[in-house]
């Protein structure tokens, strides 16, 4: 099979509708009210701050008093110190004046206090008394970190290609001295950035790709039968800009080659867009579809595929190295 057959062998098998690798839920309330956690307790902790804080706004006091701050060094400590404590409906409330909770940690001490003083003023004023009618719920606390599941596919994809490359007797490469022929991985994007290096040095590799997106690292490289694959992988959701943007970066991946006839680029694609991909719903899609094959044509070395066609072009290099 050549690139254009992987192509179509991916575009024959669509990606499932729920994907099992991609199930990233993680459970960070207690399974009854009646239990607690750390981080119910500081959430709790927190509102009770909150409110003691209303007050003290609503009474006009100046941060030189002593009662507020003390909440505010308290509050800065929960939000410090506890794992988590970003799925707060006071934390995400950031978000409203375009402030990440990431950039709040980014602070010096008294940065922190000053920025809590105002956001907490705002935050007394435009939501606390909804949220008290309605009623605070941990439930707020779930609902986030299900929310925020996507963050953590980027090792989800990996290990998916680890569940196909290792059954398959794939090792992980510690140093390209050590390897004896066989087949072997490693990561460029996850620890093996100098692992990298050294592979692009000594098989002068120009990715010239890398240029176009900024020196971005590829998410594995792995060698079979005297052939290297360079891989991104991509698990892309919807359609809109960001999806956009990341399919552009995917087609200048597998638009150049190297000189190298060894070296190759391959591109795994998953998830809803990719099924979006191969049925070409729209003159967009339509467009990105032709734009790979006219790719896959120029670099008849590099490779596009789904889920089933990376596991079929394993399958297959597996049995040529065997043989």
């Amino acid at each position: 099979m050549n690139n254009l057959d992987y192509f179509a062998f991916s575009a024959e098998h669509p990606e499932p509708t729920i994907d099992p690798f991609y199930n990233k839920g993680v459970m960070v309330i207690p399974p009854t009210a009646s239990e607690s956690n750390l981080l119910t307790e500081r959430n709790a902790r927190l509102l009770e701050l909150v409110s003691a804080f209303h007050i003290l706004d609503e009474t006009k006091s100046d941060a030189d008093n002593p009662h507020l701050r003390k909440i505010l060094e308290e509050v800065r400590s929960i939000l410090d110190e506890t794992p988590n404590i970003n799925f707060t409906a006071f934390t995400q409330f950031f978000m409203v004046y375009n402030f990440a909770y990431s950039s709040y940690l980014a602070l010096g001490r008294n940065e922190k206090l000053a920025f809590l003083d105002e956001m907490l003023r705002h935050y007394c004023e435009e939501r606390h008394p909804v949220y008290l009618s309605h009623g605070y719920s941990n439930s707020i606390l779930q609902v986030m970190s299900d929310n925020y599941s996507h963050k953590r596919n980027s090792k989800a994809s990996i290990n998916k290609m680890l569940s196909i490359l290792e059954p398959l007797g794939f090792a992980k490469l510690e140093a390209l001295n050590s390897m004896n022929g066989g087949k072997v991985y490693f990561l460029p994007d996850k620890g093996d950035s100098d692992l990298f290096a050294e592979f692009r040095k000594r098989h002068s590799v120009a990715m010239r790709s890398a240029s176009i997106e900024q020196g971005k690292l590829p998410d594995m490289v792995f060698g079979i039968t005297g052939e290297w694959f360079i891989v991104e992988m991509k698990n892309i959701k919807g359609s809109g800009g960001g999806q956009d943007k990341q399919m552009t970066e995917v087609i200048n991946f597998i638009r150049y080659s190297e000189k190298d006839p060894s070296i190759h680029y391959l591109v795994f694609l998953d998830g809803e867009y990719a099924n979006r991909l191969f049925s070409r719903p729209s003159p967009k899609i339509q467009r990105q579809h032709d734009d790979i094959r006219g790719c896959l044509k120029k670099n008849p070395g590099n490779y596009f595929v789904n889920t089933e066609g990376f596991r079929q072009f394993l399958s297959n290099k597996a049995s040529c190295e065997a043989k």
